[in-house]
């Protein structure tokens, strides 16, 4: 684990602090004008020094850059291949960038060949598994490179409160009493107000009644003075520290603006509305599958499926013109984003307060990033309620719980193996309300604490990694209808895609002579599917 940079807990503990002082300034500065003008002229000269106050920002909103904010989190990718290749050998981001493929044109994403799709998928997969190699290797900060700049930045708060190192160690400790750290903490506030600071009378004036603040202020007028010097004080302290910080605050603030900018655009292309599309063509292709579900004529199939499918391939296309154009704008961001969150540290890396290891590892993001898009071609054109296969479901969980991702990729075993869900493997399943986990074991639904949630975890990244149940590989190939007229074909990339067009990521199948079975997750249900051949 790399070590993250943490805001030092003197820098914390300053605006905390501070922000209390100011809050209880402000009270003093009211509670002073009540008792010597009185209520009523409270609020027009209130608001008159409002617009010339000598009080600080709010020093609680000033903020170093944590580890996990400056350095780019690794992108995950998404891109399923369940067959050996070998990966790129570029070097570089922009390298790999030029080697990922063009997007399929509208025609093909609306009907294609699993031969098609899989040298596809595998020119992604090649491309992005290099992108990750070269992630574990010399791009992102090690462990010396992020304790070299905590140390810088502990020095700077060091000097600006004038603490020892053996000073800093204490607030930095979590298990330090509160002894050992009032008096550090005292010496902080002195530093910020500029002067000796009476923490204890301060404390006792906020838990006075409003009668009894009023009659103190007027007995001692010299504490409002006080107070009032203390505040503009600190007022310069703060632009001290913006000072100091400006550059990493202003590169936050830009960087984070630049990620909500980002986010509109991707919730903006997720939100996209194909239904209009699909109302021509939904209820035409509900009835058509209706009428399949109900016979075992192999000719009839046939007739209903040639008809079916004309009008699915009508809709993939017309879908697949809009849903081509949303790819390319996200690929176009994810593009523009990256470069502009690489210029922007490379600015702050020019001024050291940012070290260049940070940097490299954006450009690598947007390689994955973009992969995954392109992923997405094939994978993820918007679907029709409707469904070309008949569906049953044979398990549901309690209201507002769905299965886990885990279940959700990766093959099983056969169909049989669900008579009893959770027999062959125990089923994750998650409540994101309630913030808890549980498991389906032979049918059996359980909570679980996190012990349990880790050990599960485990178990089903190992059977991922291993590709299938008990070592058994999933039944890939091409499977023709009766009448030879109908090709299903079930790809590496763990789909089955059904007459080139729709697909399924199957957790079990099972192939018989008249029909296809096999088993999906669907939110908080398993679904047995079966395609007529």
């Amino acid at each position: 684990m790399k070590k993250h940079l943490v805001m030092l807990a003197a820098l914390l503990m300053m605006g905390t602090a501070g922000a209390n002082a100011q809050g209880f300034l402000g009270k003093l500065k009211q509670k002073a004008q009540q008792a010597v003008i009185g209520k009523k002229a409270t609020a027009e000269i209130s608001e008159a020094v409002q617009d010339e106050s000598d009080e600080p920002a709010d020093p609680s909103k000033l903020a170093v850059a944590a580890g996990d904010d400056i350095v780019p989190k690794r992108k995950t990718p998404t891109v399923t291949w369940d067959g050996t290749f070998t990966p790129s050998s570029a070097s570089s981001a922009s390298a790999l960038m030029a080697e990922l493929p063009q997007l399929p044109s509208a025609e093909k994403m609306a009907r294609s060949t699993m031969e098609e799709r899989d040298a596809y998928a595998l020119k992604i997969a090649r491309v992005v598994a290099r992108a990750e190699q070269l992630q574990e290797g010399a791009n992102g900060c090690s462990d010396a490179d992020m304790e070299a700049l905590r140390q810088k930045w502990e020095r700077k708060v060091q000097d600006m409160f004038g603490l020892t190192k053996e000073e800093m160690a204490i607030l930095n400790d979590e298990n330090a009493p509160d002894s050992k750290k009032e008096p550090i903490q005292q010496k902080v506030m002195a530093k910020i107000m500029g002067g000796n600071v009476n923490m204890s009378e301060m404390e006792r004036f906020e838990k006075m009644s409003e009668k009894e603040q009023e009659a103190y202020i007027k007995a001692h007028p010299d504490f409002v003075q006080k107070m009032q010097k203390m505040a503009m004080n600190a007022g310069n302290f703060s632009k001290q520290m913006q000072q100091t910080t400006g550059a990493l605050t202003g590169y936050e603030a830009k960087v984070g603006q630049l990620a909500q900018n980002f986010a509109k655009v991707i919730t903006r292309e997720a939100n996209h509305d194909y239904s209009a599309i699909g109302k021509k063509y939904d209820s035409k292709l509900q009835k058509l599958y209706e009428q399949i579900c109900g016979i075992d004529d192999a000719a009839k199939i046939d007739a209903l499926y040639d008809e079916a499918d004309q009008l699915l391939y009508n809709y993939r296309l017309e879908a697949a013109k809009e849903y081509r154009a949303s790819l390319l704008r996200l690929i176009s961001e994810h593009k523009k984003f990256a470069a502009e969150y690489t210029r922007l540290s490379r600015e702050v890396v020019a001024s050291g307060d940012l070290p260049e290891c940070a940097i490299g590892r954006a450009d690598l993001n947007s390689v994955i990033a973009v992969g995954n898009i392109l992923d997405q071609a094939y994978k993820d054109l918007p679907e029709l309620q409707a469904s070309p296969v008949c569906q049953e479901t044979v398990y549901e969980l309690p209201k507002g719980w769905t299965f886990g991702a885990w279940e959700c990729r990766g093959y099983i075993g056969g169909v049989n193996d669900f008579k009893s869900p959770g027999g062959n493997w125990p089923l994750l399943a998650q409540s994101a309300e309630a913030g808890e986990y549980a498991v389906v074991e032979n049918g059996k639904f359980r909570k679980i604490n996190e012990d349990e949630l880790k050990a599960i975890n485990k178990k089903a990244d190992a059977r991922l990694k291993k590709g299938a149940n008990s070592g058994t590989n999933p039944p890939y190939g091409v499977y023709k209808s009766r009448s030879g007229k109908r090709v299903v074909e079930y790809s590496k990339t763990g789909e089955i895609i059904l007459n080139g067009m729709t697909t399924y990521a199957p957790a079990a199948f099972t192939a018989n002579p008249d029909r296809l079975e096999w088993i999906i997750f669907d939110e908080g249900k398993i679904v047995k599917c079966t395609y007529k051949l």
